[in-house]
């Protein structure tokens, strides 16, 4: 079951980045939204629709299994968000961090970069046994900035293409000002004031929506109207039964050497920092769900800080530095499993770690990030 989402007006989702009126004056914004701000909103959608939010944390509304409880979350579990085009019907996806961006003929084309085993004459403190090359000479690039449709992201993963075009600038930003004011008197504060950057989706994107896939929950009603980001912004919601990834979660590709590639198109969260947690760091192999694995390579975008508010006892969350959205990792098999056996284990699966290890037992599950939340959807891709 997908949720087709749709703004009534402007959203601002803000960055993990402090902010406090007064001490700074403009608010950071994210965009996409992290994936738990959306399963935050679905979740309290829920929690409202069947009880209060009052009652929910006194805990004494009825417990349902896929809200959970004021400190344990339920089944709910969501995957994405995506941004949807309803006009074509196509589905963008983060741009993956092994294109480049170079001018051809004076216009912009995205290049994958080729994978090869590191060469004896590469002289780095980079431990990885593989690297990325651009093979082409005198020509100058760039991080790729943007989201490609989802033919494209299929084309890609499945190596049939190695130059593709991105969709780029779908929303504007629109600055509110404002300024803080006394709560008994209602007069504005002096040194406070701020801006915030609302975010549109631009005029011939208007037909532009948040996607997101939902599983675990029960009874959800076909259409209706939740708050979503800050500012008590509100959106529409519709339900979609058909599967609409269904050309994606058929990705063939081939294990040319035994390599395949994870590209992530939500944030990440590893106990490890950027290294998921399961992986061994002097030697980088590791097993995830049976597969022996050894990572080669991989393309990091600049990490995001991911924060958050503890419902349960009304205080903060703690920030982690989470792997961006686009990232790829590139494994090698160790034990001859075929492409089938790995999509089982990664395709269209959140690999977030679970925050098990001794080193976060101190935290409530309300303090951590968990997959079910959306958190590392990872997609499959050989190497050609």
């Amino acid at each position: 079951m997908f949720l087709k989402i749709k703004p009534n007006d402007t959203l601002f989702f803000r960055s993990g980045r402090p902010f406090s009126m007064g001490a700074e004056t403009w608010a950071d914004f994210i965009f996409p939204p992290n994936p738990s701000t959306i399963y935050g909103a679905i979740r309290t959608f829920l929690i409202l629709q069947r009880g209060s939010l009052s009652k929910f944390l006194s805990e004494k509304m009825e417990t349902y299994e896929d809200i959970g409880t004021k400190k344990q979350k339920g089944t709910l579990r969501i995957y994405g968000p995506f941004l949807y085009d309803e006009i074509s019907g196509s589905i963008l996806f983060p741009a993956p961090a092994d294109l480049v961006k170079i001018k051809r003929e004076g216009k912009e084309k995205f290049v994958k970069l080729s994978f090869q085993e590191k060469p004896k004459i590469f002289f780095s403190d980079f431990s990885l046994d593989g690297c990325l090359i651009f093979k082409e000479r005198e020509k100058k690039v760039e991080e790729p900035e943007g989201f490609i449709e989802e033919i494209s992201l299929k084309e890609y993963l499945e190596g049939k293409k190695t130059e593709f075009s991105l969709v780029k600038e779908v929303f504007k930003e629109e600055l509110k000002i404002g300024i803080k004011r006394e709560r008994e008197t209602k007069t504005s504060e002096e040194a406070h004031i701020y801006r915030v950057p609302m975010l549109r989706f631009k005029k011939f994107k208007k037909e532009m929506s948040f996607l997101v896939e939902l599983d675990g929950v029960k009874d959800f009603p076909e259409k209706g109207i939740f708050q979503l980001g800050a500012e008590g912004r509100t959106v529409n919601f519709k339900v979609i039964k058909e599967d609409l990834l269904e050309e994606l979660r058929n990705v063939n590709f081939e294990l040319k050497d035994g390599i395949f590639k994870v590209y992530l198109a939500t944030p990440a969260i590893f106990e490890k920092g950027w290294l998921p947690s399961w992986i061994n760091e002097k030697n980088l192999k590791g097993e995830f769900k049976g597969l022996k694995l050894k990572l080669v390579t991989v393309v990091l975008k600049k990490h995001k800080l991911i924060g958050g508010w503890n419902l349960a006892d009304n205080r903060p969350k703690p920030m982690y530095k989470a792997v961006p959205e686009g990232s790829v990792y590139y494994f090698k098999v160790l034990n001859g499993v075929d492409e089938e056996e790995i999509k089982k284990v990664f395709h269209f699966k959140n690999i977030s770690d679970e925050f098990s290890s001794e080193k976060f037992k101190d935290l409530s599950e309300m303090d951590k990030f968990l997959p079910k939340e959306g958190f590392g959807l990872a997609l499959i891709g050989g190497v050609a």
